[in-house]
């Protein structure tokens, strides 16, 4: 998503979300089709490690984009600020999705430290030149104890190769959309959540539903033991004695 200034590498192109807001909700806009999918798969991870009940919850969905992730947690009850750098992508989540919405960089966020119960990282990390900027700025809102769901993409020669050059290739997502320099090893995310007051506590692998996936022409997800393309990680703000 959006929450971050640009890479200056060929990919990694945030203008593109600016470019094809208005077509966000559209679950068969070719730009935005496989994230509606693969939200079905992040919302399933995120609701097995912190259970179905989210009413009375503060959320902070940083790189929020059209709101796709922030409106099923809204319409279970939870109290969502979206942060995004695309005021087009923030128009359109004004308008779909009940909570308040502000343009700002996730390396400085509007809130109030400790007053947020889960950050929500999904499509950030692999965007940002310095993403233990925005893992130190998530554990600063988070409140003793709270989580931040991250979901992104492995550096390794097979997640820029089926991410970038083939995902990108035959347009399952915008060409231009990563630059496989920026994608973070689980290892990284680990130490620098770490530095920051932030423990690994879940990690979890995802591979492609080819059957789905072809059948759709949009990325469909499952969960695996292989984090070697693509994981979800559950960070824990540690609560210090």
């Amino acid at each position: 998503m959006t929450s971050a200034r640009a890479s200056r590498s060929a990919g990694n192109d945030l203008e593109l979300y600016e470019r094809h807001a208005e077509s966000w909700w559209d679950a068969r806009s070719p730009a935005f089709r496989s994230l509606h999918a693969v939200n079905e798969h992040r919302l399933r991870v995120l609701r097995g490690w912190l259970g179905e009940r989210f009413q009375g919850r503060v959320i902070a969905d940083f790189g929020c984009g059209g709101g796709l992730l922030a409106r099923p947690l809204s319409e279970a009850g939870a109290r969502v600020v979206g942060l995004d750098l695309s005021a087009a992508s923030l128009a359109q989540a004004r308008e779909h999705v009940v909570g308040a919405f502000v343009r700002a960089d996730a390396q400085r966020a509007p809130l109030a430290a400790g007053s947020v119960d889960v950050v929500l990282l999904a499509d950030v990390l692999e965007h940002v030149p310095d993403c233990g900027a925005v893992l130190r700025e998530a554990a600063r809102v988070l409140r003793p104890g709270g989580a931040a769901f991250v979901n992104t993409l492995n550096r390794t020669w097979r997640a820029r190769l089926l991410a970038v050059q083939l995902a990108e290739g035959v347009r399952l997502i915008p060409p231009g959309t990563h630059a496989a320099e920026l994608f973070i090893r689980p290892d990284e995310l680990a130490q620098r959540a770490w530095s920051n007051g932030l423990s690994l506590e879940a990690l979890q692998g995802e591979s492609i539903n080819l059957l789905r996936t072809l059948r759709t022409w949009a990325v469909s997800l499952r969960p695996s033991a292989d984090v070697s393309v693509g994981y979800s990680a559950l960070l824990r703000k540690v609560v210090e004695s």
